[in-house]
């Protein structure tokens, strides 16, 4: 499932993208755009605009109203809402551009990661679309943590 979530939940698109769902979000110049792009890619929109969602589902677009204001409770709505299973760690994508991220031995990128966390890692992935590194930094146990929390 594609799913296109307005501005206002940039960081949780973020994160439906690190669990490997394709989450797009764009800065549209008015709902109308909004809308179009999400009817033309076949993406659900999500949003918190109860009156947004009301308009697309009129257009004949997939809509969910997001309730809560807590990331958490939002992924938990959107999974079971939605039926959206996620594949973490199994299958990410690039938290910034929505790329698919590819497993890569050390070696390509070296030149691109700084060298305390090229000797100190094992695991690299490599975003296909914009060709950024990432690795089980600092950050990954609170996202393991997260996800473990909405996953029970």
């Amino acid at each position: 499932m594609r799913l296109l979530l307005d501005e206002m939940l940039f960081h949780t698109a973020r994160l439906l993208r690190i669990f490997g769902v394709d989450a797009e979000t764009i800065k549209p110049k008015n709902d109308d755009e909004l809308i179009r792009h999400a009817a033309k890619n076949r993406q659900t929109l999500l949003t918190k605009d109860v009156d947004l969602v009301s308009r697309a589902k009129h257009y004949g677009v997939n809509a969910l109203f997001l309730r809560s204001d807590k990331i958490e409770e939002q992924l938990i709505q959107i999974k079971q809402e939605l039926g959206i299973k996620f594949d973490f760690p199994n299958k990410t994508r690039c938290p910034m551009c929505n790329g698919e991220l590819l497993t890569v031995g050390k070696e390509r990128i070296q030149k691109m990661v700084p060298e305390n966390v090229f000797q100190n890692h094992e695991k690299f992935w490599l975003c296909e679309r914009c060709n950024k590194a990432y690795w089980e930094g600092g950050h990954w146990e609170n996202i393991k943590r997260l996800y473990e929390k909405i996953s029970s």
